[in-house]
């Protein structure tokens, strides 16, 4: 019988024959050499959040000449601008921000003058339409809306469907609440839209909204819904190729989607209820505007409109009745921080104004912050548990 006994440590190996040794050492099988741009020794930590809140980013890039802490905004409402990091003799640059007010935060860097990159440390990514970023959470003394907490958990499922109406494949994320998959009961149905630059799985990785469902169901704050976020551009590439359609965010051609594209795939899918008292509508920035033109161009099919730092087409709802936005609207919520550099806040607020001349009923919800995560998980979380209450 032949045995091996292995001295890894002292990088050689002795062979054993029989009852005998080899006295002659041979070396042990060299291993290739890990390429410097996957050599997992030269991740830093990043971000490292201190128990003082204040943040540390690091990146290893030692040819680097420049690297600058951004976002969009994201960081930038805590940091108010771009901000340069210093480079050590080891090649990993550094910066410390804060403290940050406890929440949710978005960051990536910029590298000698180029485009926004994603932190490789940090495995947390906001996914866009051109390019990731990351996130982080600076911890409170109490957990945040959109924290995971021991409570019941629904499914968030993926949708691939080959839209006839736009000629190219497609997808759709749906949230279904806790005990939807053991039961048989229908549903009410909140379609959730995202903003611009963004995908259909932008609410769900990033903003948190099947974690916010969760919370609010376990705390009876919301009736359990289904949440479907469809894709809000036409085409999916941010810079289509020669000879294709260019991008465009074609209010009517959305519309057209979500309506004769999604909606009959989600009812014949999913167990949900199709009257219009069981069917909502709301969306974030891009998607704001987008849920306000469609829910006021389908009354007959939304009971329930929300926007998130965005409005509608101003001209459209001055033209409606207000008794007849009174009669069919059962919520019609605007939220918005007053430090929103994208979408003033003085432009909600004068539509809200507008609002308020035609006695329409609506809700205004003014916040501090700007055109951000932190404001929007917050809006849903006010705005789910409106829907569908008796």
């Amino acid at each position: 019988m032949t045995t091996r006994t292995f001295l890894a440590a002292a990088g050689m190996f002795w062979i054993a024959a029989g009852s005998g040794l080899s006295q002659t050492p041979q070396p042990a099988p060299r291993r290739a050499a890990t390429a410097y741009y996957e050599d997992t020794n030269n991740i830093p930590v990043s971000p490292e959040v201190h128990p003082d809140r204040t943040v540390t980013f690091r990146l290893f890039a030692p040819k680097a000449s420049e690297v600058v802490l951004m976002g969009s905004p994201g960081i930038l409402e805590a940091i108010k601008e771009p901000k340069p990091l210093q480079k050590d003799d080891k090649g990993v640059w550094s910066l410390t921000v804060g403290p940050l007010a406890p929440g949710f935060y978005t960051y990536g860097y910029a590298i000698d003058g180029g485009l926004r990159m994603p932190d490789p440390s940090n495995p947390d990514l906001e996914l866009r339409r051109w390019g990731a970023t990351n996130m982080f959470i600076v911890p409170g003394n109490e957990k945040a809306v959109f924290e995971e907490r021991p409570v019941p958990h629904g499914t968030v499922h993926v949708n691939f469907y080959d839209s006839q109406n736009l000629k190219t494949p497609r997808m759709f994320y749906v949230y279904t609440p806790p005990g939807y998959e053991s039961g048989n009961k229908k549903y009410p149905v909140l379609y959730l839209l995202h903003g611009n630059g963004q995908i259909e799985a932008s609410w769900t990785w990033t903003g948190k909204a099947n974690v916010i469902m969760d919370n609010l169901i376990a705390d009876g704050k919301a009736k359990p819904m289904i949440v479907v976020m469809p894709y809000g551009h036409i085409p999916r590439e941010i810079k289509p190729a020669p000879g294709t359609p260019a991008a465009t965010n074609d209010p009517l051609a959305i519309e057209k989607e979500l309506l004769a594209g999604v909606r009959p795939l989600v009812e014949s899918r999913y167990r949900v209820l199709t009257d219009r008292g069981h069917r909502a509508i709301a969306g974030l920035s891009m998607g704001a505007g987008q849920s306000m033109s469609i829910g006021l161009h389908n009354l007959d099919l939304f009971a329930y409109i929300g926007a998130f730092s965005g409005a509608g087409n101003r001209a459209e709802w001055e033209k409606m009745d207000g008794g007849v936005l009174n009669q069919k609207l059962k919520v019609l919520w605007l939220g918005c921080g007053r430090e929103d550099k994208t979408v003033s806040f003085s432009s909600i607020q004068s539509f809200s104004d507008m609002l308020t001349e035609k006695k329409v009923k609506h809700v205004l919800n003014p916040s501090d912050g700007g055109h951000s995560w932190p404001n929007w998980q917050v809006y849903l979380s006010k705005f789910a548990p409106l829907l569908f209450q008796n």
